[in-house]
């Protein structure tokens, strides 16, 4: 593999910790402030960020994001039933 094709990876990689980072700080800004006004959305949704939390951690930056997209379907449903939630 080339020096360039290697930055290149290294690069892409870099850009998907950089942007599961921000999924996951926008997550737990969201579930902290719904949390505020329903209290069982900590309950429901903290644990699904843990998992993602924790496989960011472990450099599983796809398995993240799948997990990340599972935590927006239940914020989405949550904000269904609790409409004055805000928006993920």
């Amino acid at each position: 593999m080339s020096t360039s094709a290697a930055y290149g990876l290294a690069s892409a990689a870099e850009l998907q910790r950089q942007h599961v980072a921000a999924l996951l700080q926008q997550g737990y800004s969201w579930t902290r402030a719904a949390s505020e006004v329903v209290p069982a959305v900590a309950q429901q949704v903290a644990p699904a960020l843990t998992v993602a939390a924790q496989l960011y951690e472990a450099q599983q930056y796809p398995a993240a994001l799948s997990q990340l997209a599972s935590v927006a379907v239940m914020a989405d449903l949550t904000r269904r039933t609790y409409p004055a939630l805000a928006g993920l």
